[in-house]
């Protein structure tokens, strides 16, 4: 019995220095294989297809949009549901430069700048997705009272609100993103 004690130890000592030096090796960090997102420190492994939030990121001309949106845990919580139905209208980074003011900033101390900003990003996101937009129709965004004009654009695309153009479409399976070059509301 003092033999299989023996090995026992051994090999309970072995598995702490070897896992202990693998620690070392492996940081806890995102993976991303095809469709599929790892979390190395994490037992829980996401699958699927993407969803908006895996999506929009990946974009390099949304990244201002992308910060807004990570401003609020219910957006991303929606966005990063599979069973959510949204349409994201959203502006490229182009689209905030020829704006008088941000987002975000307030005209006096009354108004709340967050709750500025959250209307600003509601005022982008349609709950219901459209692969085709109805042209001759309008879409209510989850902003209340804020509706988004659609009509026959260049090259295929739509026109919205009669000037903010849309250009590359992204589909999820929660979801699909129009990229556009304006910004639907902004006051």
């Amino acid at each position: 019995m003092g033999y299989h004690t023996s090995a026992i130890a051994f090999f309970v000592i072995f598995l702490t220095v070897f896992s202990a030096s693998l620690a070392h090796i492996v940081e806890p960090e995102d993976y991303f294989y095809g469709r599929m997102k790892f979390q190395a420190d994490d037992e829980s492994i996401i699958q699927g297809p993407p969803t908006l939030e895996d999506i929009i990121p990946i974009e390099k001309d949304l990244t201002r949009f992308v910060d807004y949106l990570r401003s609020f845990g219910d957006i991303i919580g929606l966005i990063s549901n599979p069973n959510s139905t949204i349409t994201l209208f959203a502006p490229v980074n182009s689209a905030f430069r020829n704006l008088t003011h941000k987002p975000h900033q307030v005209k006096d101390s009354s108004q709340d700048p967050k709750e500025k900003l959250y209307q600003f990003v509601l005022g982008h996101i349609v709950p219901a997705i459209y692969e085709t937009l109805p042209v001759g129709q309008e879409l209510q965004t989850m902003r209340q009272g804020i509706k988004v004009k659609v009509e026959n654009g260049k090259d295929g695309g739509y026109k919205l609100n009669g000037e903010i153009n849309t250009g590359v479409t992204k589909k999820a399976v929660n979801g699909i993103i129009y990229k556009i070059d304006g910004v639907l509301t902004n006051d």
